[in-house]
C-alpha cells in the first residue's frame, strides 16, 4: 500500500517528486534534522499528520523558570521606579499605566509572554496583579497626602475666591465659576478640593465672614 504524502495530500511518488533525492524526501529529511536540533523548547514546524504549520513556542529564559511571582513583581516595581522616578505627567499611574509598565518590562527583557507554557503564564499574571495592587496602593497614599495638604491651604483659597466673586459682582458661585477661578489662578487642585472650596466660598459669601 502506497504511503500518503502529508504535504501534498497524495500518494508518495518517490523519485518522480521534485522533493525526492537520494532515495529520501527532502522535506522529511529537513524536518528530521530540524527536530534533532530542538533543545528544551518546542520550535515552529509542520504537523506531519495534517501538513499544517505549528506555531513556535518562544523560549523560556532560565531565570523566569525559577523566579517566583513575588520576585518578578519586585523586579517590575524596581523597573518602574528606575524608568519613571517621578511618575507620569499627572503624577498618577492608574490601572492602564500599570499594564503599560508590565508590557514595557517584558519587552525590555525580550520575553514574549504569549504562547508560553501555562504555568509560566500563570506566574506572570500573578506578578502583574501584584504590581497593579501595589501601584494602586502607592497612588492612593499619594492622593490622600495631597488632599490633606490642599485642605490645609483651603482657608486661604476660600478668602481669595470670595474676593474674586465680589470683584465679579457674584453673590453666589456655581461649581463651574469656582473652576474658572481655579483656572484663572493656575491652581492644580483635586476635584474633591474644588468641590469643598465651592461649598465653603458660598457659605462665606452668604454669611459675610470672608
Amino acid at each position: 500500500m502506497s504511503e500518503l504524502c502529508p504535504f501534498f495530500k497524495d500518494e508518495c511518488h518517490g523519485n518522480q517528486c521534485k522533493m525526492w533525492k537520494d532515495e529520501e524526501c527532502l522535506i522529511v529529511k529537513f524536518l528530521r534534522g530540524f527536530q534533532s536540533a530542538t533543545t528544551e523548547e518546542p520550535e515552529e514546524g509542520i504537523n506531519l499528520e495534517t501538513g499544517t504549520p505549528v506555531r513556535a513556542n518562544p523560549p523560556v529564559p532560565k531565570w523566569l523558570k525559577t523566579a517566583t511571582a513575588e520576585s518578578i513583581a519586585k523586579d517590575i516595581l524596581e523597573f518602574k521606579d528606575e524608568q519613571f522616578p517621578n511618575g507620569n505627567d499627572d503624577n498618577s499611574f492608574g490601572f492602564g499605566m500599570s499594564s503599560s509598565i508590565t508590557r514595557l518590562f517584558w519587552s525590555k527583557k525580550g520575553v514574549q509572554t504569549y504562547w508560553l507554557p501555562p504555568e509560566i503564564q500563570c506566574k506572570i499574571e500573578q506578578a502583574d496583579m501584584m504590581v497593579n495592587i501595589q501601584i494602586r496602593k502607592e497612588e492612593d497614599d499619594k492622593r490622600r497626602q495631597r488632599l490633606s495638604t490642599e485642605k490645609e491651604e483651603l482657608p486661604s483659597l476660600v478668602g481669595q475666591c470670595a474676593d474674586w466673586a465680589r470683584l465679579n459682582d457674584l453673590k453666589k458661585l456655581t461649581q463651574g465659576e469656582v473652576e474658572s477661578f481655579v483656572q484663572e489662578k493656575e491652581l492644580d487642585l483635586l476635584h474633591e478640593t474644588i468641590r469643598l472650596l465651592w461649598i465653603r466660598v458660598n457659605l462665606a459669601l452668604k454669611t459675610g465672614r470672608a
